[in-house]
């Protein structure tokens, strides 16, 4: 019998809320409520939105950026290995010492690159430094 009452008083707790979600919302309290609540909704929802496509945009142009940066760089490894035959110097591409010293020239040219844009930007500091030796990156 105990188990009974309890059974039906959750039930008519769990059928409580669903019953006053049910009623009327057209009453001047609900309508003043919406009136209020909806414009606001909406704008929140644009601003959000709005949000969301600006981190779509800002992800395009990182991985744009990304791809750019990768590029360099294989232009760089690879202008080593030219500036290498150039000078008759015969080496493995396999040769660690090779890919030390090539990767070491491309991480120079990139941080080259980073202080051009900067000293372009206007950041007098950054036009008096030295340009990067590819032996410090070694």
């Amino acid at each position: 019998m105990l188990a009974r009452s309890i059974l039906a008083i959750t039930a008519l707790i769990a059928v409580a809320p669903l019953a006053a979600q049910s009623a009327s919302h057209s009453d001047p309290a609900h309508q003043a409520a919406d009136a209020a609540e909806v414009p606001q909704t909406k704008a929140l929802n644009n601003q959000v939105g709005d949000a969301v496509s600006e981190a779509r945009t800002a992800n395009a142009v990182a991985a744009a950026q990304n791809d750019i940066n990768q590029q360099e760089y294989e232009a760089d490894k690879a202008a080593y290995a030219a500036a290498l035959r150039e000078h008759h110097r015969e080496v493995l591409s396999t040769d660690a010492t090779f890919i030390r010293q090539q990767n070491a020239y491309a991480m120079a040219m990139r941080d080259w690159r980073a202080q051009v844009a900067m000293c372009k930007k206007g950041y007098q500091s950054a036009c008096k430094l030295p340009t990067p030796d590819p032996m410090r990156y070694m």
